[in-house]
């Protein structure tokens, strides 16, 4: 009986808010807050310039068609690193999960920035290494906040962090249009001055673990497995990577329904509130990678704009997102999250739609206008669905919850710009659109605009269509 009493204490004793304990724990967290952030800030960066250039960086080193790879490929890794870090967060010790991830994203920082020239592997291998090493800091904050802040300062430092976000996005696609004037590469050298932050890193930030902590190795390998394997699947459609999806669903699935103690439980899936909830999310972000790729695309092939043009229109529109993202909080609050959710899904889809039907009017309509709503939609959609789907389940599985939420968030928009990506690339339905382009380039891109626009608004239909059931089915506020 102890033993089992002693598996289940999987979390690190956190002092109570008031104790000298507590406070000195608040004192190092806020040093090491700063820097954490930094390094999040570099990740985010680099998601996003990369996220924007990846169709010039193909089409330079002469393999186009496997340039979706390094946005998909990167976008999985981060999902499941999400998941498990999120995890780890609870009982490794900080300071050796972040000084790993620092080394890790340096390392990838600079296979990139000295091999990227020579092939497209090794930008795809830069990338996948940035992801996992630059995501730890991003979880490091949120672990830091969530145990050593207090609870009254907590929500200022959650809007910061999704702040920083936001504004580091847009920084991402400004720096992504003008580095291409130089070399891209250079992109991959920014991150590597957060070596220089190891030293206070050290110092301050807490080396406790607890003991007798069980990680499901094999749940993250497996689900990380198959999710590779369908992006790998429509990135490069033959036989071996259908094979291997199928292959890997079936071994977690029997896993999981075998496993003393997976990660994510059988119960999860005979949840209907639970699946109707990633049902959504899985469809409404699926053009989420594709849209910053998809707009630079038509700015250099229908308008003769360089990426940095492009960057200058873009960034208005990623930027009201990170103002919008201060006060979405208050306005979901009053409205509810059914609305909020239907308003974001409403304005994503046709924000979408709106960029096909730009096109003949001009770059500043199609690259800065209509990327807008899609942007303005955005900053409503993720607090209300992220908040619905934790309602779904036990306050002691919300963790898990949040966990698969970035995960399927990855993979659908990985899964995404990879079929995006290649239609964009082989130059399919050129032959004209509804939305009024000429023939040719201008036309394959309003029509993938269109087929990602309905996507989204299937997404708000299946909503509509369950929310009663899901929310009648959720815990209620309080529980």
């Amino acid at each position: 009986m102890a033993s089992t009493n002693e598996t289940k204490v999987t979390g690190i004793p956190v002092p109570a808010e008031g104790t000298p304990e507590f406070e000195k724990m608040n004192r190092m967290a806020r040093r090491a807050i700063p820097l954490v952030l930094i390094i999040f800030i570099f990740g985010i960066l680099e998601q996003q310039a990369f996220g924007m250039i990846f169709v010039n960086i193909g089409q330079q080193l002469g393999t186009p068609e496997l340039a979706s790879l390094i946005t998909s490929l990167p976008g999985i890794a981060l999902g499941i690193v999400c998941v498990i870090y999120g995890s780890l967060g609870d009982f490794v010790s900080l300071k050796k999960m972040t000084l790993l991830g620092v080394i890790v994203f340096v390392i990838g920082s600079v296979i990139g920035f000295v091999c990227g020239g020579m092939s497209i592997w090794f930008v795809v291998i830069a990338r996948m290494l940035q992801s996992i090493g630059g995501q730890v800091a991003g979880s490091v904050f949120l672990v830091l906040v969530s145990k050593y802040v207090s609870q009254r300062e907590r929500v200022v430092y959650y809007g910061i962090f999704v702040a920083v976000f936001r504004f580091s996005a847009a920084l991402g696609v400004v720096a992504a249009g003008y580095i291409t004037k130089l070399d891209w590469r250079g992109m991959f050298a920014i991150p590597i001055i957060s070596v220089l932050f190891i030293p206070a890193l050290v110092k301050n930030l807490p080396d406790e673990h607890a003991k007798g902590a069980q990680i499901d190795g094999w749940g993250f390998t497996l689900i990380g497995a198959f999710a590779g394997a369908v992006t790998m699947f429509f990135t490069d459609m033959n036989l071996l990577w259908s094979v291997a999806s199928i292959v890997t669903l079936v071994a977690f699935i029997v896993y999981i329904n075998k496993a003393k103690d997976p990660f994510i439980t059988p119960a999860f899936f005979k949840n209907p509130a639970f699946v109707a909830t990633m049902v959504v999310i899985f469809v409404g972000y699926f053009f989420s990678y594709t849209l910053n790729a998809g707009v630079n695309a038509i700015g250099l092939d229908v308008f003769g704009l360089d990426s940095a043009q492009v960057s200058n229109l873009l960034v208005w529109s990623i930027l009201l997102a990170a103002v919008l993202g201060f006060v979405c909080g208050p306005v979901v609050k009053k409205i509810g999250r059914s609305a909020a959710i239907i308003m974001a899904l409403l304005t994503m889809g046709l924000g979408l739609i709106a960029v096909a039907f730009a096109i003949p009017h001009g770059s500043i309509a199609a690259l800065a206008v209509a990327p807008c709503l899609y942007y303005y939609g955005t900053s409503f959609f993720y607090s209300p669905i992220v908040d619905t789907a934790t309602l779904t389940v036990t306050p002691e599985e919300s963790g898990r919850v949040l966990g698969a939420n970035d995960l399927i968030q990855a993979i659908t928009g990985s899964v995404g710009v990879a079929i995006f990506g290649q239609m964009m690339s082989a130059g399919v339905m050129s032959g004209g659109s509804i939305a009024g382009t000429e023939a040719g380039a201008a036309s394959t891109y309003a029509n993938v605009f269109l087929i990602g626009g309905v996507i989204v608004l299937s997404a708000l239909v299946i909503f509509i269509l369950t929310k009663k059931m899901i929310y009648s089915r959720s815990r209620k506020d309080g529980e």
